[in-house]
């Protein structure tokens, strides 16, 4: 993995700053024996349905699809109640062939409840705590069982919360605990998450605000989703904490590069991109297109160059035009997409999540403004049933 920053602060260094003893997440050991019986005990299952909110979900979403070519079982994903989607699912799906893996820490989560209604035949294996809602609901209906660990849930990637799903799935889920614990092991000391985490602080107290973030990978575009969420939960409060916003590039670049260079000067760049990928092809043009011209020139002069080269030239292009505009811009890109580097980023942005919070003085477990608009819907349903 490397990070590169132009037009930015000097990071500051980790001594000046007192950090909290070594979290949860980054001491837990996964249970990988567990692991090993639940692929045995449902094999039989070719399709497995992953229902959840927030942190219970998109890990094992961005890790299915960064390493989807790898994975033996397909994942589908549930995180809403919309009906036409799950009228979807239920087409696509059967208790035949397809195993519900519910997740939720509390348990309490009134959709989550919701979202499992119309899979209740299917078989079902249940992540929550150890007295929830969900677990009566589990035991009622003779699902499995497993305890969600006392770690908030978008600081639950390398945890069973997202394990046991990747692991059902056929993924080298070591693979993806060992590259984590190679920025674990970094915590206290000075390190690349530490590193950004400290130049964005200082880059939203000169007024940046705004951190737009292409991903120039489409199969690294899903794990946007546990970004955004570790950066917005744990260090948006009191008052500060930036906003960031992923788009799949370079089709970003037909749209969003507009603000990012000709709005407000109020926003920075965070782009994320893979030196390797697993079918590198190089695009080669029909001999009787060659003499059509694009730009001043020949088809021709641009045939057989690799499609990975034309993604890094898209990236690299509008990487140059930041740096002209004086635009404050960090790159940070993997080697490849293995269950290593995949692991290692998500330890990576879980670190610069901690960090950016202890910078703002705000704690990086909490989520106060999360659960007030939770109450207010639940009374809403209570109100439709004339029971308020």
């Amino acid at each position: 993995m490397k990070l590169e920053f132009f037009n930015c602060p000097t990071p500051i260094g980790i001594e000046s700053i007192k950090l909290p003893e070594t979290p949860e997440f980054v001491k837990y050991k996964p249970d990988f024996e567990l692991m090993e019986k639940l692929k045995e005990e449902y094999k039989q299952y070719k399709n497995i349905l992953v229902i959840g909110h927030g942190g219970s979900i998109t890990s094992i979403y961005g890790f299915y699809n960064a390493l989807k070519y790898q994975a033996k079982k397909q994942l589908y994903f549930l995180s809403t109640v919309d009906p036409d989607y799950i009228f979807e699912l239920k087409q696509a799906l059967n208790p035949k062939d397809t195993l519900v893996v519910s997740v939720s820490k509390s348990g309490e989560t009134v959709t989550q409840i919701e979202m499992m209604m119309p899979f209740i035949n299917f078989p079902m294996l249940i992540i929550t705590g150890k007295s929830s809602s969900l677990r009566a609901l589990g035991e009622k209906i003779g699902a499995k069982i497993i305890l969600h660990p006392t770690i908030g849930g978008r600081y639950t990637g390398l945890t069973e919360v997202a394990l046991v799903p990747a692991a059902l799935a056929g993924l080298d889920v070591k693979g993806l605990y060992e590259g984590a614990q190679k920025f674990y092991e970094l915590y206290g000391k000075e390190n690349l998450a530490w590193k950004a985490a400290s130049v964005f602080f200082q880059l939203e107290q000169k007024g940046f605000v705004d951190v737009f973030m292409p991903f120039y990978a489409h199969n690294l575009f899903p794990m946007s989703n546990v970004i955004v969420q570790l950066c917005h939960e744990s260090f948006g409060k009191g008052g500060v904490g930036q906003t960031y916003f992923a788009h799949e590039a370079p089709e970003s670049q037909h749209h969003t590069n507009q603000r990012f260079f000709g709005g407000r000067k109020n926003i920075c760049g965070f782009f994320v991109s893979s030196g390797g990928f697993e079918h590198p092809t190089v695009n080669e043009f029909p001999a009787q297109v060659h003499s059509v011209q694009l730009k001043g020139h020949a088809l021709f002069d641009i045939n057989k160059i690799p499609l990975e080269k034309s993604l890094e030239f898209e990236l690299l292009a509008t990487m140059d035009d930041a740096r002209i505009n004086s635009i404050p811009l960090a790159h940070l890109e993997i080697s490849n997409f293995s269950p290593a580097e995949i692991g290692g980023l998500v330890a990576f942005w879980q670190l610069y999540a901690v960090y950016s919070s202890v910078l703002r003085n705000v704690d990086p477990f909490d989520q106060p403004q999360v659960e007030n608009s939770k109450k207010i819907s639940f009374n809403k349903r209570l109100e439709f049933k004339g029971l308020l």
